[in-house]
């Protein structure tokens, strides 16, 4: 008996491990001491103990096929954890909005820009929508509302650090805005940043 209620002691932590393995339908490269894991639509992040500390979501950024020449959502093949930031969507009205979450999977800048890019040395760069009321329409009685949207950098608290370029008009429909607006901006140091405005010039900003 003692045997018995002793086998069945030691084999319990084998029984744990087992039931704690998930499989995958891919993993990528690690990064930073984070692997981003994919089954079906959802992503999440495993540690470097192979822990999923970033549970499985839907909402985490990847493309089947990157545009690795551009900054931004468009450039991403899968989920990174980049200076402790993943980089999230939230759809409203049909259009995507991007924000961030930690390490731990909490929201921590809320999806309200119209691009983003990964963190690097603490900066992401984003497209921040403004709007602005030009007066009412008497014949239809509804508000003339004109948008725009500006280049702006953050910090990892979702602080504005700068303006760069902007305003930049742009229409907010699902029509217009099937693709994320393109930030045209070129890293030259890591303080040093080169970002084409509204008028087609590239100005250089040292930050």
């Amino acid at each position: 008996m003692k045997n018995l209620i002793l086998g069945i002691l030691i084999s319990i932590p084998f029984v744990l491990f087992a039931q704690e393995q998930k499989e995958f339908d891919y993993v990528a490269n690690q990064e930073n001491g984070f692997t981003a894991v994919k089954l079906a639509d959802t992503w999440g992040f495993v540690d470097n103990t192979g822990d999923l500390v970033v549970p499985l979501r839907s909402d985490l950024i990847s493309n089947e096929e990157p545009e690795s020449d551009k900054i931004g959502v468009a450039g991403i093949k899968y989920p990174q954890l980049k200076d402790g930031r993943a980089i999230i969507k939230k759809q409203e009205n049909g259009i995507n909005y991007y924000g961030f979450i930690d390490a731990k999977g909490k929201t921590v800048i809320e999806p309200i820009y119209l691009n983003v890019s990964n963190f690097s040395n603490g900066k992401a760069l984003a497209i921040k929508l403004e709007e602005e009321r030009l007066g009412k329409n008497q014949l239809l009685g509804k508000g003339v509302i004109s948008y725009k949207y500006d280049v702006i950098l953050l910090n990892k608290d979702g602080e504005v650090v700068k303006y760069l370029e902007g305003p930049f008009p742009v229409a907010v429909s699902k029509k217009k805005l099937r693709e994320a607006p393109a930030i045209n901006a070129k890293w030259l140091g890591e303080n040093v940043i080169s970002v084409k405005g509204p008028s087609g010039k590239w100005k250089i900003y040292r930050l």
